[in-house]
């Protein structure tokens, strides 16, 4: 891997080495981590979206997710991260990967001499679960829809009501998401709470801290979600790329500290805390701004 959190590389492994028109495999990377560096990128991971170089096409990208290690991996290694796609093939040939080949051949019928047509599109049966988890995202949208809705109801029936009576209610004032954050986070930089050995109860604080900032932000709902669900909503709000990665970087690698065997180094929560308050000043409403 490219980055100084680690001296590993990536490993690619897959559960068949051989596919046939149509047949699916799974490729996983792997990539074992040692806390003890003050750095952590994702940059090493392949960006694969729609295919894979020689001939493979994607059709699930599952994680990236931080586990545990095994009793087969190093000692250095305080925890893993894993990234793995689903793909198929429609060619013969093979696909090269480091340290990695899958053999595509063409899917044979019941005549030894004849090759099958390309298959038809499969259907997936989903489950309950899935489906209800791939509709959340537009029940959201709908119950933020209706909610606004019922809100604007309630206020106009509110300033009528307060017209008749010749009494205006003052509005509400809502508090701007960034402004709750950044006062959050400028008290954890004058708590130190790393220096007196609170590094982890820190690290919680601080991912609580941003998940409920990008929620708010950007009406998402990441705190009930795991670090590769997370990551997954993260990577499709409106922000910059590096602004994106940034944080996606912090959120792992307080992850990362849990798992740690060892004391992070303190400079690593000094990194961490100054590259949130800059995602969140970068990523706050201008027409807020007071």
């Amino acid at each position: 891997m490219s980055s100084s959190f680690t001296h590993a590389q990536v490993k690619f492994s897959a559960d068949t080495g051989r596919i046939g028109w149509g047949e699916r495999v799974t490729i996983t990377a792997r990539l074992g981590v040692s806390a003890e560096e003050n750095t952590l990128s994702l940059d090493s991971f392949p960006t694969w979206i729609d295919s894979i170089p020689g001939g493979l096409e994607v059709l699930e990208i599952l994680g990236p997710d931080t586990v545990t290690t095994s009793e087969n991996d190093p000692d250095e290694w305080d925890f893993v991260i894993e990234k793995s796609w689903v793909v198929t093939a429609w060619d013969s040939g093979f696909a090269q990967l480091p340290g990695l080949q899958i053999q595509k051949v063409p899917t044979r019928t019941e005549d030894p001499n004849a090759i099958a047509q390309h298959r038809d599109i499969i259907e997936v049966d989903w489950t309950l679960e899935e489906r209800v988890r791939q509709l959340l995202p537009y029940l959201v949208y709908v119950l933020l829809g209706l909610v606004f809705v019922l809100g604007m109801v309630w206020a106009i029936r509110k300033l009528v009501r307060g017209r008749a009576k010749g009494v205006l209610e003052k509005p509400e004032i809502v508090i701007p998401p960034h402004v709750i954050a950044l006062e959050k986070l400028e008290a954890m930089r004058d708590s130190k709470a790393w220096l007196i050995g609170g590094e982890k109860d820190f690290q919680v604080e601080l991912s609580m801290t941003l998940r409920e900032y990008i929620d708010s932000r950007f009406f998402i709902k990441s705190l009930d979600k795991t670090s590769s669900e997370a990551v997954a909503l993260i990577g499709n709000i409106d922000a910059s790329e590096g602004d994106k990665q940034a944080v996606i970087q912090v959120l792992l690698m307080g992850d990362s500290i849990k798992f740690a065997k060892s004391k992070a180094p303190d400079d690593l929560h000094v990194k961490a805390l100054n590259t949130s308050i800059e995602f969140v000043k970068n990523t706050m409403k201008r027409d807020e701004v007071g």
